[in-house]
């Protein structure tokens, strides 16, 4: 079956497959798909972005994030994460991307709330905000897992400014606060990262399949498709693909 205009899916899913490939791939489910431009996906390599424009799928693009620092007190630390994202955004236009994903500041070890650390992120976020106007993209930011892993986890969080919201199901429930992004009439919902957990119990992030956890798929449908949001099942593995397309058929939240 393919899925609605509105769902789509990961390049992740097939990892280890070339991005052409996992293209061809998610053509099988939906014709929506979210490239993760890092290693051999990156769009920042001529071939991908051929693959990417021949494909005849809308897509998504997620920036990268290891060893980016969009929320380091260190001015040149902070500069070389927003450099990083205008090349993969530069690249992201050039294959009509949709939307443009970006992580704000994460350590794995819990820390108090850092001012210094919101002041850079504000910068970032302006900075990102002229990189959208320039560009044509929409930029969105993601919420992320863990009190006191992120400067970003709960609404009232951050100023956005000018950019959208990324709701990352599972990142919230693990927070406990998908119910207060779900209910924020203020956030601009753009764009949501849909898949399933126990709550803080499973604070790994393991990405379950929808129906194996406390997110409430139907929810977070309603609320995404009054927003006019896109939606990528972001899983692990095919035969977790497969398995929430069935929930969401048996739920009813999309046809069968």
């Amino acid at each position: 079956m393919t899925l609605p205009p509105d769902i789509g899916l990961t390049t992740d899913i097939y990892e280890d497959l070339s991005l052409g490939a996992a293209l061809e791939r998610i053509a099988t489910f939906a014709d929506l798909a979210e490239v993760y431009s890092s290693g051999h996906h990156s769009l920042l390599l001529a071939d991908n972005r051929d693959e990417a424009q021949a494909c005849g799928l809308r897509l998504t693009v997620h920036g990268p994030y290891e060893g980016l620092h969009p929320g380091s007190p260190d001015g040149t630390a902070r500069r070389a994460a927003v450099d990083a994202h205008r090349r993969h955004l530069d690249a992201a236009a050039e294959v009509g991307a949709l939307v443009y994903v970006v992580h704000p500041d994460y350590v794995e070890e819990p820390r108090p709330r850092d001012e210094r650390v919101v002041a850079a992120l504000t910068r970032t976020i302006a900075d990102l905000g002229e990189l959208q106007r320039e560009l044509g993209v929409r930029i969105v930011l993601e919420n992320m897992p863990g009190h006191g892993c992120s400067h970003f986890v709960a609404p009232g969080d951050l100023d956005l400014g000018e950019l959208g919201f990324l709701l990352d199901t599972g990142h919230a429930a693990i927070c406990k606060s998908l119910d207060d992004f779900l209910t924020d009439a203020h956030l601009p919902l753009a764009h949501v990262h849909l898949h399933d957990n126990r709550g803080p119990a499973d604070a790994d992030d393991p990405h379950r399949p929808l129906g194996r956890g406390v997110v409430d798929a139907g929810a977070v449908l309603t609320v995404a498709r009054y927003a006019g949001a896109t939606v990528i099942l972001e899983l692990m593995s095919e035969d977790d693909v497969v398995e929430s397309v069935g929930y969401l058929v048996e739920k009813g939240l999309v046809p069968a």
